[in-house]
């Protein structure tokens, strides 16, 4: 159980070492605490909160940093937070710049600001896809032989893939493949085409009606595929190589780099307690390559589809406080912004 001045001095290391990434001593400490105590005195606390494990020496300073267990301690029970109001949330909805056609597009756009305003790395997740249908399919030719083959979903989302058309075929020739896809495959579940590309029964009820190339049933069958691929959104990525206060070597970088773009990943670790921001420190994470980092993630709303995910990565000295508040704004942010896509 600390006293309050032992709480007053945690907070003021923590404080000072997030704002310098300098060690704190006890002549700064007086400097700053608003109480009126000798260095002595401010050294004899330091001890106390040293043993109790929630600050540590340096070997190259005299002063203390906080440890893993004091931010903890300080995110638990010394930390000032607000929830976020309508105006900081109308201030988030207004940095978006620009019009979305589309909702990857808003996601991409907020990744992006929210890694430009916490410095860390911002990572977004859609909810997951499920119920997802075909809506149509078409072909837009382009010159020599190249084709865009387009894949509308029932819920707005637009996939397509540049595709070459062989020389011997023309573009007509496809013709009635695309108006047998739209007339059978429009209302079902991609997932269900899916299994029926992979167990061939799709190809083989379409070369009962027409010669199908090969090429072009793959073609359909990536995307279809990508229509309801899990993709993280992320701003910063780069950032996170300068968060670790441990070393990284060459081969943890290229596997931290590909765990980020992991959506499955992101997911399993990315965990939410309805839509309250949560803080995970380092072996609170449940991911090895992450043990060096914080993780703050918030949930929020696309109506009709479920919960997606934000999550911030940044250094354990990060300002909890500007970053939980921000997240908070941006969760909401995204649940009002999301009505305008459905």
């Amino acid at each position: 159980m600390l006293t309050e001045r032992q709480k007053l001095i945690l907070n003021a290391i923590i404080y000072e070492y997030t704002q310098t990434a300098h060690a704190v001593g006890s002549k700064s400490l007086q400097e700053q605490l608003d109480i009126k105590v000798s260095s002595a005195t401010i050294r004899n606390e330091m001890a106390a909160l040293e043993a109790a494990a929630l600050i540590k020496k340096l070997h190259t300073s005299a002063g203390r940093i906080p440890s893993r267990a004091g931010y903890r301690y300080y995110l638990d029970n010394l930390m000032v937070a607000r929830a976020a109001t309508q105006q900081d949330i109308a201030l988030v909805i207004q940095s978006f710049r620009g019009n979305f056609h589309e909702m990857d597009d808003l996601l991409d756009e907020s990744a992006h600001t929210l890694s430009q305003l916490t410095g860390a790395t911002a990572l977004i997740l859609k909810p997951k896809r499920v119920n997802i249908t075909v809506s149509g399919f078409r072909l837009v030719p382009l010159e020599n032989q190249q084709l865009i083959a387009v894949l509308v979903t029932n819920d707005g989302k637009v996939t397509s893939q540049t595709f070459k058309l062989p020389r011997e075929l023309a573009v007509s020739s496809l013709d009635s493949m695309i108006k047998y896809i739209n007339e059978q495959m429009n209302g079902r579940p991609v997932l269900e085409v899916l299994k029926m590309m992979q167990s061939d029964e799709l190809p083989t009820q379409m070369s009962r009606i027409i010669k199908t190339p090969a090429a072009f049933l793959q073609l359909f069958g990536d995307v279809l595929a990508r229509s309801i691929g899990d993709t993280v959104h992320i701003g910063g990525r780069l950032n996170v190589l300068d968060f670790s206060e441990d070393d990284i070597d060459t081969r943890e970088v290229k596997q931290l780099l590909e765990f980020l773009t992991s959506a499955s990943d992101i997911r399993r670790v990315a965990t939410t307690e309805g839509y309250h921001v949560t803080v995970k420190i380092a072996k609170e994470i449940d991911e090895p390559l992450l043990r060096p980092f914080s993780l703050i993630t918030r949930a929020f709303t696309v109506p009709g589809q479920g919960e997606g995910v934000i999550a911030l990565l940044g250094p354990i000295r990060m300002a909890y406080s500007r970053n939980v508040l921000l997240m908070d704004a941006f969760g909401e942010a995204l649940s009002q912004k999301m009505i305008e896509y459905t």
